[in-house]
């Protein structure tokens, strides 16, 4: 699995052969598509030709590959949103970015005004629209034209030529730009700016107007790539850090209502904008920008950019979860670590001991007595992809899987019915919003934001195949078996309780029925699903779990394939962007793992080819995650370099 953001040797002339021709094959597969249409959200968009189409690679060593109208100028727009957040990043630490913006993907459109407004404690991103004019004013000046200055030295630094702008592009901006005015007096109303906002708005609109071409974009994605070194120059262009925030904020919202969707079929951090262009980084490997007028009319991004994106990741294995060996490797990853046992047995003591006790927050226990559970209790273990096990705490202290079990009933449901089905039933967006919220059903199709939340769970549930209700929960868990190794049984006190008093979920179960996505009778996909999160494991069990994906769906105890090796970057994709909930976004930002956590206060990250970790600790946050756990997760990711983004 490509999890790694290091230098890596320049590529292969052979390979870069082969990059040079598999783009002029996606050029002239492309470039008679006629679909989507041009931008006309601005006068000047709307003068694209809609025949434009180029692409360009730059590779780590500076090879610059291209094909079709690779040089032709356009405006930045929105894709300048992570220079504007690297600029923050030079002023301010990751948390002032945290706390003052937030890095939630809100699964709303880029210009989104509703989000602010609905939200008593609106969370924002630096990619939406009104996230990055809140960003803009955490950039150091004394003025708008030293802040702006600022801005084109480090465009100038990537790209080592004079910025150009687009001077017609700006006059229509200013003329037209209404909406992003309103977003930004809303921003003032709100104290999420200060202002002066007419000044902030000057700044955004001469960012979004500076002209660039695909070659621009392919090598400012090349430095992104190479861990903020320039591919020529050798330059340290941005830190290595402020790269992986970076490039962390791009996988989960940079391509905002559809960065589920993108990082599903595509699996590498981007941007898009309104012009038609988008670029891609591959991180170890290469930047990649892609220029095409005619968008989607539902999410508007390129269409062809979409088409050559997805069609480019899947030739050439470059999706950050992907399993499996690769037929066309363009590069060697190295994306494993040695770590001694004795260090790992010792660092896990040294968390542990700082993070138990002394903790607030409530447990969830719908049956507190007929199921005891300790608020106090606190476990860690890993179990590695060889079979090693390290463990502090008590790893044997049960507690119920609850959410966690959402993963594999949407592995199961996968292995049933493929992808493309499950998908028509269950979207893979992150929504924003808790695990419990009932009414952020996708507007047009009515489907569930994402398998992770309770919505999207029972509907994936529902999905599993059996001749009847017996039938399905015995292969739910003879599934559980083989991921851990042992049998496991439902609690039917918890099971009974949890139906007595799951009104909410009953709630979410009918209005799925409403809708057409539950074939079965409500009660009975209630129950089932019910019944699957009732599951009694320990933290070793969850352990093992975790490590099963981690190897590729084989549990590296019994050497017995789990799940089928194609569907374990699917699960590993929506673990990351939605697995978290409304803590998603910070979840990528701070730890950078795939994980999935469940009220009963288990925590299950995935380092994928290395690792699983589990956490077990009750004491919840109100996201509805443990609290301990978060903060045990954290340590071990920083400590042991493991965040997906990190470079090694």
């Amino acid at each position: 699995m490509n999890s790694v953001t290091s230098k890596q040797p320049g590529m292969l002339p052979e390979r870069r052969t082969l990059l040079q021709s598999m783009l002029e094959d996606l050029y002239h597969s492309f470039r008679h598509n006629a679909d989507g249409v041009i931008a006309n959200h601005l006068p000047e968009l709307s003068q694209a030709d809609p025949n434009w189409f180029g692409l360009c690679a730059v590779t780590l060593d500076g090879t610059v590959l291209e094909a079709g109208d690779s040089r032709i100028a356009f405006t930045v727009q929105s894709i300048a949103k992570p220079l504007i957040l690297a600029l923050a990043l030079e002023d301010h630490d990751t948390d002032t970015i945290l706390h003052k913006i937030g890095v939630e993907p809100t699964g709303e459109r880029f210009d989104s005004i509703l989000y602010s407004e609905d939200q008593e404690n609106p969370k924002l991103n630096p990619f939406m629209n009104a996230g990055a004019i809140a960003t803009l004013e955490l950039i150091d000046g004394q003025n708008l034209e030293e802040r702006f200055t600022r801005i084109c030295g480090l465009l100038q630094r990537f790209l080592s030529k004079p910025i150009v702008m687009d001077q017609n592009a700006l006059v229509s901006r200013r003329l037209y730009d209404h909406h992003n005015r309103a977003i930004a007096y809303l921003l003032l109303s709100r104290g999420l700016i200060k202002g002066p906002v007419e000044d902030l708005l000057e700044l955004y609109q001469r960012i979004c107007c500076i002209s660039l071409d695909c070659q621009d974009l392919a090598t400012i994605a090349a430095v992104l790539a190479n861990a903020g070194v320039h591919p020529t120059s050798n330059k340290q262009v941005l830190p290595a850090e402020h790269v992986k925030t970076i490039l962390s904020v791009m996988q989960t919202c940079g391509m905002y209502e559809f960065s589920g969707q993108w990082a599903y079929r595509v699996g590498l951090p981007a941007k898009s904008n309104l012009c038609g262009a988008m670029l891609v980084v591959a991180p170890g490997q290469f930047g990649f920008a892609v220029y095409s007028p005619p968008l989607d009319e539902v999410h508007q991004k390129s269409v062809r950019g979409l088409k050559v994106c997805e069609a480019l990741s899947r030739k050439f294995c470059l999706h950050m979860f992907h399993t499996g060996t690769c037929k066309t490797p363009l590069t060697k990853i190295q994306h494993t670590q040695n770590h001694n046992d004795h260090d790992i047995n010792q660092l896990l003591t040294r968390i542990h001991e700082r993070t138990k006790g002394g903790v607030d927050g409530s447990c969830y226990n719908i049956a507190p007595d007929v199921f005891t559970v300790d608020p106090d209790a606190h476990a860690i273990c890993i179990t590695t992809v060889d079979g090693r096990r390290f463990a502090a705490g008590n790893r044997e202290a049960p507690f119920l899987i609850q959410s966690i079990s959402k993963v594999f009933a949407y592995g199961l449901a996968l292995e049933d019915h493929g992808r493309e089905v499950v998908l028509q039933n269950v979207d893979v967006e992150p929504s924003g919003n808790p695990y419990d919220g009932i009414i952020r059903l996708e507007q047009r199709s009515k489907r569930p934001h994402n398998p992770m939340v309770n919505t999207g769970g029972i509907a994936t549930t529902a999905l599993i195949k059996g001749e009847g209700p017996a039938q399905r929960l015995d292969r739910i868990l003879r599934m559980y078996e083989r991921y851990i190794g042992h049998e496991v049984h439902i609690d039917m006190r918890t099971y009974l309780a949890e139906t007595k008093s799951g009104d909410r979920n009953k709630a979410i179960a009918y209005l799925l029925r409403h809708f057409g996505l539950l074939e079965n009778e409500v009660d009975d996909a209630l129950s089932l699903y019910l019944q699957q999160c009732s599951a009694v494991i320990n933290c070793e069990d969850l352990s093992t779990m975790a490590a099963t994906l981690a190897n590729g769906g084989v549990n590296p105890l019994t050497n017995q394939r789990a799940i089928q090796e194609d569907y374990v970057g699917d699960l590993l994709t929506v673990m990351y962007t939605c697995g978290m909930y409304d803590f998603a976004g910070e979840w990528s930002y701070r730890i950078g793992l795939p994980a999935k956590s469940g009220v009963s206060g288990g925590i299950l990250a995935v380092v994928p080819g290395q690792m699983g970790i589990a956490v077990y600790s009750p004491r919840l946050d109100l996201h509805g995650n443990s609290i301990a756990g978060i903060t045990v997760l954290e340590s071990i990711s920083a400590e042991l370099d493991l965040h997906i983004f990190s470079c090694r």
